[in-house]
């Protein structure tokens, strides 16, 4: 920023000092007849010049009116980046906050906060990103990549300028157990149908995270522990998991979907449906309401409402499958 006004300044400094030396005018008067010239603004000289002034002014008008254009056009660069555009930006995510629905909540944007947004991306999900951290935001305010607010996300005012009451899921992914428990109990007080992950560091947290509402909770050293050890003892059922859940080398897709009461599914066992050979996809598990998690469901067993299914095949074969049997793809 400063470059360019040290620049004009020492054009000017330049010529107040030249036609001080050449024609022996007041300094008044020198650095009157050297912003006129150099902003060619073309008021008359001050006096008549020699010619070894006129010499002198021609050379400042080459070289100080290419400056002062230089100069200007780059505090206007600054001004509309630091000012204008950042203004007429904010406003254009201000918008879009407000038009969100069926979005994603991210509070807190660490290590674990930054994976889930990539991810996120990854599956062109809207989400918004929580966090008070200005360092943390500092990539997301350059690039204005995805949408996002600077604030305490246990605060309520926050929570609503993200849309909590019409977002489909939160993740609580804050610095601290007792940030993510209080965090958690702020959701479900404004939105209690809401479904809420929370990361636990603590056995003591997780237990009481669920306790105050939260649908479920992770610990990221227990879970990075039964990966670790699910990779000794059976290394390629870890690395197909991973392609499952990466998506990025292997064209099978993994969904889950709530059985709505509307559904063409509902009332009807499997093997009615017979989904496998008029889609293509398969039930890999199911989980009724209040029930643990049924894997490789029998073909005998009934689809009602509020199932959630887990199914398992290619993007064509998925959509496929929730056109013809939910009602469409939400």
């Amino acid at each position: 920023m400063w470059k360019p006004i040290l620049l004009i300044l020492l054009m000017i400094f330049i010529g107040v000092v030249g036609f001080h030396i050449i024609e022996g005018w007041p300094f008044l008067d020198c650095l009157y007849m050297t912003i006129i010239t150099i902003f060619t603004v073309g008021f008359k000289e001050v006096k008549n010049l020699s010619p070894q002034g006129r010499i002198f002014t021609i050379f400042i008008i080459l070289g100080g009116v290419g400056t002062a254009i230089f100069t200007l056009t780059k505090l206007g660069e600054i001004l509309y980046e630091g000012g204008i555009n950042r203004f007429l930006r904010r406003r254009k995510m201000e918008k879009k906050l407000k038009s969100l629905k069926n979005h994603y909540i991210i509070c807190g944007h660490g290590r674990m906060g930054k994976t889930v947004r990539e991810r996120l991306e990854e599956e062109k999900l809207p989400f918004v990103v929580v966090d008070n951290n200005e360092k943390k935001l500092l990539e997301l305010k350059q690039t204005y990549r995805c949408l996002y607010i600077e604030g305490d996300a246990a605060q309520e005012e926050v929570l609503n300028k993200a849309g909590i009451k019409k977002a489909k899921g939160l993740a609580a992914l804050l610095s601290s157990d007792a940030d993510n428990l209080y965090l958690v109990l702020t959701v479900k007080l404004i939105n209690p149908s809401l479904f809420v992950l929370s990361k636990a560091m603590d056995e003591e947290a997780e237990r009481k995270i669920l306790q105050v509402g939260a649908n479920k909770v992770v610990s990221p050293y227990k879970l990075s522990g039964l990966k670790i050890a699910q990779g000794l003892i059976r290394p390629t059922l870890v690395d197909f998991m991973d392609l499952i859940i990466r998506r990025k080398e292997l064209s099978l897709y993994m969904e889950e979907f709530t059985v709505k009461r509307d559904s063409d599914i509902v009332n009807r066992n499997l093997s009615e449906c017979d989904i496998r050979r008029t889609t293509n996809v398969i039930v890999v598990a199911m989980k009724k309401p209040g029930e643990d998690i049924v894997f490789n469901p029998s073909p005998d067993i009934k689809v009602e409402t509020g199932d959630t299914l887990l199914v398992l095949g290619d993007k064509e074969a998925i959509d496929h499958f929730e056109k013809s049997y939910l009602g469409g793809i939400s």
